[in-house]
Protein backbone atom coordinates (compact mmCIF):
# COMPACT_ATOMS: atom_id res chain seq x y z
CA UNK A 1 0.00 0.00 0.00
CA UNK A 2 2.76 2.45 0.92
CA UNK A 3 4.61 1.70 -2.31
CA UNK A 4 1.46 2.33 -4.32
CA UNK A 5 0.84 5.66 -2.61
CA UNK A 6 4.46 6.69 -3.18
CA UNK A 7 4.13 5.96 -6.91
CA UNK A 8 0.90 7.95 -7.02
CA UNK A 9 2.42 11.01 -5.38
CA UNK A 10 5.51 10.96 -7.60
CA UNK A 11 3.37 10.83 -10.73
CA UNK A 12 1.07 13.59 -9.49
CA UNK A 13 3.94 15.83 -8.41
CA UNK A 14 5.49 15.51 -11.86
CA UNK A 15 2.18 16.23 -13.57
CA UNK A 16 1.44 19.24 -11.39
CA UNK A 17 4.91 20.73 -11.85
CA UNK A 18 4.61 20.36 -15.62
CA UNK A 19 1.20 22.03 -15.52
CA UNK A 20 2.55 24.90 -13.44
CA UNK A 21 5.49 25.45 -15.76
CA UNK A 22 3.28 25.39 -18.84
CA UNK A 23 0.92 27.92 -17.26
CA UNK A 24 3.80 30.20 -16.30
CA UNK A 25 5.32 29.94 -19.78
CA UNK A 26 1.94 30.64 -21.34
CA UNK A 27 1.55 33.71 -19.15
CA UNK A 28 4.99 35.02 -20.04
CA UNK A 29 4.50 34.39 -23.77
CA UNK A 30 1.16 36.21 -23.79
CA UNK A 31 2.47 39.25 -21.91
CA UNK A 32 4.09 40.78 -24.98
CA UNK A 33 0.76 42.03 -26.33
CA UNK A 34 -1.48 43.87 -23.91
CA UNK A 35 -3.91 46.11 -25.81
CA UNK A 36 -4.82 49.26 -23.89
CA UNK A 37 -7.91 50.03 -26.01
CA UNK A 38 -10.26 48.56 -28.60
CA UNK A 39 -8.65 47.72 -31.95
CA UNK A 40 -9.68 49.94 -34.87
CA UNK A 41 -10.10 47.38 -37.68
CA UNK A 42 -9.80 50.14 -40.26
CA UNK A 43 -6.25 50.95 -39.21
CA UNK A 44 -3.16 48.77 -39.86
CA UNK A 45 -2.15 46.54 -36.97
CA UNK A 46 1.52 46.77 -38.05
CA UNK A 47 3.65 48.80 -40.44
CA UNK A 48 6.97 47.46 -41.76
CA UNK A 49 8.93 49.97 -43.88
CA UNK A 50 5.64 51.57 -44.94
CA UNK A 51 4.13 48.17 -45.80
CA UNK A 52 0.88 47.87 -43.87
CA UNK A 53 -0.64 44.78 -42.30
CA UNK A 54 -4.38 45.01 -41.66
CA UNK A 55 -6.69 43.37 -39.15
CA UNK A 56 -8.36 40.97 -41.62
CA UNK A 57 -4.98 39.68 -42.80
CA UNK A 58 -3.95 39.14 -39.20
CA UNK A 59 -7.19 37.27 -38.39
CA UNK A 60 -6.89 35.09 -41.48
CA UNK A 61 -3.35 34.13 -40.45
CA UNK A 62 -4.47 33.27 -36.94
CA UNK A 63 -7.41 31.21 -38.19
CA UNK A 64 -5.23 29.34 -40.68
CA UNK A 65 -2.45 28.54 -38.23
CA UNK A 66 -4.23 28.30 -34.88
CA UNK A 67 -7.96 28.38 -35.59
CA UNK A 68 -8.85 24.73 -34.98
CA UNK A 69 -6.68 24.47 -31.87
CA UNK A 70 -8.14 27.64 -30.38
CA UNK A 71 -11.74 26.66 -31.16
CA UNK A 72 -11.11 23.19 -29.72
CA UNK A 73 -9.99 24.76 -26.45
CA UNK A 74 -13.06 27.02 -26.38
CA UNK A 75 -15.43 24.10 -27.05
CA UNK A 76 -13.64 22.05 -24.37
CA UNK A 77 -14.29 24.80 -21.83
CA UNK A 78 -17.99 24.92 -22.66
CA UNK A 79 -18.36 21.12 -22.71
CA UNK A 80 -16.68 20.69 -19.33
CA UNK A 81 -18.66 23.56 -17.80
CA UNK A 82 -21.98 22.14 -18.99
CA UNK A 83 -21.19 18.61 -17.87
CA UNK A 84 -20.02 19.84 -14.47
CA UNK A 85 -23.35 21.62 -14.03
CA UNK A 86 -25.21 18.53 -15.24
CA UNK A 87 -23.41 16.28 -12.73
CA UNK A 88 -23.39 18.93 -9.98
CA UNK A 89 -19.59 18.90 -9.74
CA UNK A 90 -17.59 21.75 -8.22
CA UNK A 91 -14.04 22.48 -7.12
CA UNK A 92 -13.31 23.75 -3.63
CA UNK A 93 -12.12 27.38 -3.94
CA UNK A 94 -9.33 26.68 -1.46
CA UNK A 95 -7.78 24.08 -3.77
CA UNK A 96 -7.77 26.61 -6.61
CA UNK A 97 -6.25 29.32 -4.41
CA UNK A 98 -3.52 26.92 -3.30
CA UNK A 99 -2.48 26.30 -6.90
CA UNK A 100 -2.71 30.01 -7.76
CA UNK A 101 -0.41 30.82 -4.83
CA UNK A 102 2.07 28.16 -5.96
CA UNK A 103 2.00 29.58 -9.49
CA UNK A 104 2.53 33.12 -8.25
CA UNK A 105 5.53 32.11 -6.16
CA UNK A 106 7.06 30.26 -9.14
CA UNK A 107 6.29 32.93 -11.72
CA UNK A 108 8.28 35.65 -9.96
CA UNK A 109 7.87 39.31 -10.81
CA UNK A 110 4.68 40.40 -12.51
CA UNK A 111 3.68 43.91 -13.43
CA UNK A 112 1.09 45.33 -11.08
CA UNK A 113 -1.36 45.95 -13.91
CA UNK A 114 -1.13 42.29 -15.04
CA UNK A 115 -1.65 40.55 -11.70
CA UNK A 116 -5.46 40.51 -11.51
CA UNK A 117 -5.95 39.45 -15.15
CA UNK A 118 -3.20 36.81 -15.00
CA UNK A 119 -4.46 35.25 -11.77
CA UNK A 120 -8.01 35.13 -13.12
CA UNK A 121 -6.73 33.26 -16.18
CA UNK A 122 -4.88 30.86 -13.88
CA UNK A 123 -8.05 30.25 -11.85
CA UNK A 124 -10.09 29.50 -14.95
CA UNK A 125 -7.44 27.13 -16.30
CA UNK A 126 -7.01 25.34 -12.98
CA UNK A 127 -10.76 24.97 -12.43
CA UNK A 128 -11.20 23.63 -15.97
CA UNK A 129 -8.46 21.02 -15.43
CA UNK A 130 -9.81 19.91 -12.06
CA UNK A 131 -13.40 19.71 -13.31
CA UNK A 132 -12.19 17.69 -16.31
CA UNK A 133 -10.55 15.23 -13.93
CA UNK A 134 -13.71 15.01 -11.79
CA UNK A 135 -15.95 14.31 -14.78
CA UNK A 136 -13.51 11.73 -16.09
CA UNK A 137 -13.42 9.83 -12.77
CA UNK A 138 -16.91 10.41 -11.42
CA UNK A 139 -17.87 6.73 -11.69
CA UNK A 140 -14.60 5.37 -10.28
CA UNK A 141 -14.88 3.98 -6.76
CA UNK A 142 -12.12 4.91 -4.31
CA UNK A 143 -11.87 3.49 -0.80
CA UNK A 144 -12.12 6.24 1.82
CA UNK A 145 -9.37 4.50 3.80
CA UNK A 146 -6.99 5.18 0.90
CA UNK A 147 -8.08 8.82 0.83
CA UNK A 148 -7.40 9.21 4.55
CA UNK A 149 -4.03 7.47 4.24
CA UNK A 150 -3.01 9.78 1.41
CA UNK A 151 -4.08 12.86 3.35
CA UNK A 152 -2.29 11.81 6.53
CA UNK A 153 0.92 11.12 4.60
CA UNK A 154 0.96 14.15 2.30
CA UNK A 155 -1.04 16.75 4.23
CA UNK A 156 1.91 19.17 4.24
CA UNK A 157 1.73 19.42 0.44
CA UNK A 158 -1.56 21.25 0.84
CA UNK A 159 -0.17 23.93 3.14
CA UNK A 160 1.13 27.19 1.73
CA UNK A 161 2.99 29.50 4.10
CA UNK A 162 2.48 33.26 4.19
CA UNK A 163 5.06 34.81 1.81
CA UNK A 164 6.29 38.19 0.71
CA UNK A 165 7.90 39.10 -2.61
CA UNK A 166 10.46 41.88 -2.22
CA UNK A 167 13.21 43.94 -3.77
CA UNK A 168 15.64 46.22 -1.98
CA UNK A 169 18.19 48.97 -2.42
CA UNK A 170 21.11 48.96 0.01
CA UNK A 171 23.48 51.91 0.39
CA UNK A 172 26.24 52.77 2.83
CA UNK A 173 24.92 56.07 4.25
CA UNK A 174 21.68 57.79 5.14
CA UNK A 175 22.30 60.77 2.86
CA UNK A 176 22.33 58.53 -0.21
CA UNK A 177 19.31 56.62 1.06
CA UNK A 178 17.36 59.86 1.51
CA UNK A 179 18.31 61.01 -1.98
CA UNK A 180 17.05 57.72 -3.46
CA UNK A 181 13.84 57.97 -1.47
CA UNK A 182 13.21 61.47 -2.79
CA UNK A 183 13.75 60.23 -6.34
CA UNK A 184 11.22 57.48 -5.74
CA UNK A 185 8.77 60.07 -4.44
CA UNK A 186 9.25 61.96 -7.71
CA UNK A 187 8.33 58.87 -9.71
CA UNK A 188 11.70 57.23 -10.42
CA UNK A 189 11.79 53.50 -11.18
CA UNK A 190 12.82 51.35 -8.21
CA UNK A 191 14.70 48.73 -10.25
CA UNK A 192 16.62 51.42 -12.16
CA UNK A 193 17.69 53.10 -8.92
CA UNK A 194 18.75 49.73 -7.48
CA UNK A 195 21.02 49.14 -10.48
CA UNK A 196 22.50 52.60 -10.11
CA UNK A 197 22.99 52.85 -6.35
CA UNK A 198 22.69 49.52 -4.53
CA UNK A 199 25.82 48.02 -3.01
CA UNK A 200 24.24 44.55 -2.79
CA UNK A 201 26.04 42.86 -5.67
CA UNK A 202 23.90 39.70 -5.62
CA UNK A 203 20.68 41.55 -6.49
CA UNK A 204 22.18 44.48 -8.39
CA UNK A 205 21.69 43.17 -11.94
CA UNK A 206 18.13 42.09 -11.10
CA UNK A 207 17.14 45.59 -10.06
CA UNK A 208 17.30 44.71 -6.38
CA UNK A 209 14.88 41.80 -6.78
CA UNK A 210 15.18 39.18 -4.03
CA UNK A 211 12.14 36.94 -4.62
CA UNK A 212 9.58 35.30 -2.31
CA UNK A 213 10.28 34.57 1.35
CA UNK A 214 8.49 33.05 4.32
CA UNK A 215 8.87 34.66 7.72
CA UNK A 216 11.32 32.08 8.99
CA UNK A 217 13.54 32.01 5.90
CA UNK A 218 17.25 32.06 6.72
CA UNK A 219 17.90 33.90 3.44
CA UNK A 220 15.77 36.90 4.41
CA UNK A 221 17.74 39.81 5.95
CA UNK A 222 16.86 40.68 9.55
CA UNK A 223 13.93 43.05 9.91
CA UNK A 224 12.72 42.75 6.32
CA UNK A 225 9.61 40.69 7.06
CA UNK A 226 8.45 43.12 9.77
CA UNK A 227 9.22 46.11 7.55
CA UNK A 228 7.22 44.60 4.70
CA UNK A 229 4.28 44.07 7.06
CA UNK A 230 3.78 47.85 7.20
CA UNK A 231 3.65 48.22 3.40
CA UNK A 232 0.89 47.93 0.84
CA UNK A 233 1.54 45.71 -2.14
CA UNK A 234 3.59 47.42 -4.88
CA UNK A 235 4.90 50.12 -2.58
CA UNK A 236 8.26 51.02 -1.01
CA UNK A 237 9.45 51.81 2.49
CA UNK A 238 11.29 54.75 3.95
CA UNK A 239 15.03 54.17 4.52
CA UNK A 240 15.84 52.03 7.55
CA UNK A 241 19.04 50.80 9.18
CA UNK A 242 20.51 47.42 8.17
CA UNK A 243 23.87 45.72 8.73
CA UNK A 244 25.38 47.15 5.52
CA UNK A 245 24.09 50.67 6.11
CA UNK A 246 20.60 51.72 5.01
CA UNK A 247 17.98 49.96 2.94
CA UNK A 248 14.78 50.80 1.10
CA UNK A 249 12.41 47.88 0.68
CA UNK A 250 9.90 47.34 -2.12
CA UNK A 251 6.99 44.97 -1.51
CA UNK A 252 5.79 43.50 -4.79
CA UNK A 253 3.23 41.03 -3.50
CA UNK A 254 2.06 39.34 -0.34
CA UNK A 255 0.62 35.83 -0.56
CA UNK A 256 -1.53 34.75 2.41
CA UNK A 257 -1.31 31.40 4.14
CA UNK A 258 -3.39 28.58 2.65
CA UNK A 259 -4.11 25.63 4.95
CA UNK A 260 -6.74 23.19 3.66
CA UNK A 261 -8.73 20.85 5.87
CA UNK A 262 -9.52 17.20 5.17
CA UNK A 263 -13.11 18.09 4.25
CA UNK A 264 -11.83 20.57 1.65
CA UNK A 265 -9.39 18.04 0.22
CA UNK A 266 -11.30 14.78 0.45
CA UNK A 267 -12.94 14.98 -2.99
CA UNK A 268 -9.79 16.41 -4.56
CA UNK A 269 -7.68 13.50 -3.29
CA UNK A 270 -10.36 11.01 -4.35
CA UNK A 271 -10.08 12.34 -7.90
CA UNK A 272 -6.29 12.05 -7.88
CA UNK A 273 -6.40 8.46 -6.69
CA UNK A 274 -9.14 7.65 -9.20
CA UNK A 275 -7.04 8.92 -12.10
CA UNK A 276 -4.21 6.66 -10.97
CA UNK A 277 -6.64 3.77 -10.75
CA UNK A 278 -7.89 4.37 -14.31
CA UNK A 279 -4.32 4.55 -15.53
CA UNK A 280 -4.78 7.12 -18.29
CA UNK A 281 -5.02 10.92 -18.41
CA UNK A 282 -8.45 12.52 -18.87
CA UNK A 283 -9.44 13.58 -22.38
CA UNK A 284 -12.22 16.06 -23.10
CA UNK A 285 -12.76 14.61 -26.59
CA UNK A 286 -14.73 11.75 -25.04
CA UNK A 287 -17.01 14.32 -23.36
CA UNK A 288 -18.06 15.85 -26.67
CA UNK A 289 -20.04 12.72 -27.46
CA UNK A 290 -22.22 13.34 -24.38
CA UNK A 291 -23.38 16.70 -25.74
CA UNK A 292 -24.64 17.96 -29.08
CA UNK A 293 -21.46 19.58 -30.42
CA UNK A 294 -21.48 21.01 -33.95
CA UNK A 295 -18.48 22.98 -35.17
CA UNK A 296 -17.04 24.20 -38.48
CA UNK A 297 -14.00 21.91 -38.71
CA UNK A 298 -15.82 18.55 -38.80
CA UNK A 299 -19.27 19.04 -40.27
Amino acid sequence: MRKKILIIILVLIGTNILTLLLLIRSNRDSSYYTPSEEIDVRQPVAVINEEEVYYNEWMNYLETHFGEEALTQMVDRHVVSQLADQYDLTVDPGVIELEVSLLASLAGQMRQENVVKTEEEWRETIEHRLLTEKIFTRDVEVNETDIEAYYNTYQSQYEFSHRIEISHIVVADQETANRIYNELEEGANFAALAREYSIDEESLLDGGYLGFFTEGSSFLPDGYFDEAGDLDQFSYSEPFIVNQGFAILYLHRELPRVDLSYDQLKDHIRTKLAIEEVGEPPSTKAFWEQLDVDWIYHR
